[in-house]
């Protein structure tokens, strides 16, 4: 037993390879988690760096051996003391205030003011700072400021202002020289240019596994397409070479029985041979004994009956004789009538018809001049039994559809009943042969009342060996049933010259045209 193809496909299917894509996500992950910072320092990295910079330069530098935040808040302390409380006077608190204050200028200054440089071809190390204030919320309204003097648009410096004590904000603005800010770039550009190498290599290793991965998965789909292929490719090679070994069978039976009806049509010429020669002399001495005048009338009517029986015999013995020694393969057209042909071939199985198989065989000719064909007088005759035969089938499977069908019926009355199964039992068949002209042709048509056929049927009726009523017992004879008859009707009119049309209705009948052109 062969399995279906579209089972093992199912079977071979390959699962969902979405797990796959976690080894590129867990890289990229690490990616991005390796390059965070590199990222926000390359978005916002060198301001941040420049103004920690500078805090860490405006919270550390000393200058009275305090920092600028302890400055601050020492003068806050000053500022916000109260007058009634014990401590020094007004005048001297204004004063110590006054003092603190100035530190503080002074300290902005010495924060303020450039260094010297020590050769005029290197620039400072420092940015220049255009103002310093540093504002107190006790004294919002008196802000400490240093300034350089030098001329700047604060919307074309940078501005670094915060928090550097509690209630004391400071705000400063500056710039960076030249050679600092080359430095932050080639700083920057570097790593740039590693993290960017990290990334690069990251997605290169994300698309060669994610590649490998699509490779391997469309690789691993059309093995498995070549597998469904092969074992469908296989189980069909099964089926024909068993379809194949059927034929064979087949026609090996058949050819067995050819060979077998062969045989049997040999011997029988044979023996019609040997009964041909052995009424020779009877019928001579026959018709010496006709001959004498000296018979009373009486007695040679009876020799005359017998005369034309055995006259009979040896016609039927030669019809036998021709039968067997036709040749399918071998045509020896001759000029000949044809409506002579037809109406010799029916005379001959008239009584049969008529008598055996209750069908009544008609002749019908339209032809009022001549009617000679170029043809092969034995294979045309083969032609015209082979269509009676045909059509005697065709009779009988309609007589026996037409008894079925009256005992299938219903009827409350068992004599209507009976009349009904004798009436179909004593249906007659009917074949009719039609001869007319048409142009330079002569028609003949074969019809039939007989069951008649699909048109599947009729589409292939003339194939070697395709048969409908094969090892049928309706049917009369040997031979009936080898889907050879209408084979060879196809076959010698295809050699001779000649045509043929089937019409056919399934329970009406059949009809076969055959066309000749006229001899001349």
């Amino acid at each position: 037993m062969i399995s279906s193809p579209l089972l093992q496909e199912k079977n071979t299917t390959p699962r969902s390879g979405w797990y796959l894509f976690l080894l590129p996500l867990f890289f990229w992950a690490i990616a991005l988690f390796a390059i965070s910072d590199a990222l926000l320092f390359w978005i916002k990295g060198e301001a941040k760096y420049e103004q920690n910079i500078l805090k860490e330069w405006l919270e550390e530098a000393r200058v009275f051996r305090k920092s600028l935040p302890e400055l601050i808040d020492n003068y806050r302390k000053l500022i916000s003391r109260d007058s009634t409380k014990l401590g020094p006077p007004q005048d001297e608190l204004k004063q110590m205030v006054l003092v603190r204050r100035e530190e503080i200028d002074q300290h902005l200054r010495a924060l303020g003011e450039p260094p010297t440089k020590i050769h005029p071809d290197i620039l400072p190390l420092f940015p220049t700072f255009y103002e310093i204030e540093i504002t107190i919320a006790e004294e919002s309204d008196r802000p400490i400021r240093w300034a350089s003097g030098l001329p700047f648009r604060p919307e074309q410096c940078q501005v670094l202002e915060y928090m550097i004590a509690e209630n004391a904000k400071v705000k400063l603005y500056y710039q960076l020289h030249a050679y600092d800010r080359r430095r932050s770039i080639e700083q920057e550009k570097l790593s740039r240019g590693r993290w960017l190498f990290l990334v690069g290599a990251g997605l290169a290793l994300a698309v060669t596994l994610q590649s490998l991965y699509s490779y391997f998965r469309e690789r691993t789909r059309f093995i498995q397409a070549q597998k469904v292929n092969q074992a469908a490719a296989f189980a069909e090679k099964e089926m024909l070479a068993q379809q194949l070994v059927a034929k064979a069978a087949e026609k090996d039976s058949i050819e067995l029985r050819s060979q077998m009806y062969a045989g049997v049509g040999i011997m029988a010429g044979s023996y019609a041979h040997n009964i041909k020669n052995l009424l020779v002399r009877p019928l001579d001495l026959l018709r010496r004994c006709i001959a004498d005048k000296s018979l009373d009338q009486q007695t040679s009517s009876m020799l005359g009956e017998v005369e034309n029986t055995l006259g009979a015999v040896a016609v039927r013995l030669e019809q036998i004789l021709n039968a067997v020694r036709r040749q399918g393969d071998k045509f020896e057209p001759v000029r000949f009538d044809l409506k002579e042909l037809v109406c010799r071939t029916v005379a001959n199985w008239n009584s049969i018809a008529d008598d055996k198989w209750k069908i009544d065989l008609e002749i019908n000719v339209q032809l009022e001049g001549e009617s000679f064909i170029n043809a092969d007088p034995s294979h045309l005759q083969q032609i015209l039994e082979n269509l009676i035969f045909n059509a005697r089938d065709a009779v009988f499977e309609q007589r026996l559809a037409l008894r079925e069908q009256a005992r299938s019926q219903q009827v409350n009355d068992i004599q209507k009943s009976k009349v009904t199964i004798i009436e179909a039992a004593s249906w007659r068949g009917r074949i009719c042969f039609d001869l007319s002209y048409l142009s330079n042709n002569i028609i003949l048509e074969v019809r039939d009342n007989g069951a008649g056929m699909t048109p599947e049927v009729v589409a292939r009726c003339t194939e070697a060996y395709f048969s409908t009523r094969r090892e049928s017992a309706i049917f009369e004879g040997l031979g009936s049933g080898m889907g050879l008859g209408l084979s060879f009707v196809q076959s010698v009119l295809d050699k001779s010259g000649g045509k043929m049309v089937v019409s056919s209705q399934k329970g009406l009948g059949t009809t076969f045209k055959i066309q000749y052109e006229m001899a001349l």
